[in-house]
């Protein structure tokens, strides 16, 4: 195994050990932090996601930015290389897609990424510099590779720092 999918692993590993009890607390810390964001507050249009178990979960800020007239966006994978930005109208709203992922039911709106004012990313861990640990399969990297990095936040917990509380970032191609 290489030392980028042994680093990847380790982050998946420690993800698995998270206690359910810990991972429902850290989310109203983490929703905190990301609504008191100048980015998130000045953001018409977001693109967050739907988590997987014990993946830093966006569910109380998708409710917040709908609740605040804010239109809001979730990956969907259509292939095997190509995610799209569509539009989610509520949480009530979702089915589940490929590896049983929650993602919005059909018919999609769809939106240009350019188009995006805040995309707050998932990882299965970043370094101290903000560079990205994703889950192996590239979809964000293609997806993100074309836009400014100041239209984009990494979220994950901070235990994958050896901190116990969540924490989001401002991340940068590093």
């Amino acid at each position: 195994m290489n030392t980028k999918e042994a680093v990847r692993q380790a982050c998946k590993s420690q993800r698995a050990a998270l206690s359910v009890a810990d991972c429902n607390t850290w989310t109203s810390m983490l929703t905190e932090q990301i609504v008191n964001t100048p980015e998130y507050k000045s953001a018409n249009s977001i693109m967050a996601y739907l988590a997987m178990p014990k993946e830093a979960n966006l569910d109380d800020v998708i409710r917040h930015a709908l609740e605040h007239g804010k239109s809001v966006y979730v990956p969907v994978c259509t292939d095997k290389t190509t995610m799209i930005a569509v539009r989610l109208k509520s949480l009530e709203s979702i089915t589940r897609g490929v590896l049983n992922i929650r993602i919005p039911s059909e018919p999609y709106e769809v939106i240009n990424p350019h188009d995006l004012d805040l995309i707050l990313v998932p990882g299965a861990g970043f370094d101290r510099q903000g560079g990205r640990m994703g889950m192996g399969n590239g979809y964000y990297d293609r997806f993100l590779k074309e836009l400014s990095s100041s239209t984009y936040m990494g979220v994950c917990w901070a235990i994958k720092f050896g901190m116990n509380q969540s924490l989001w970032m401002n991340w940068t191609n590093g």
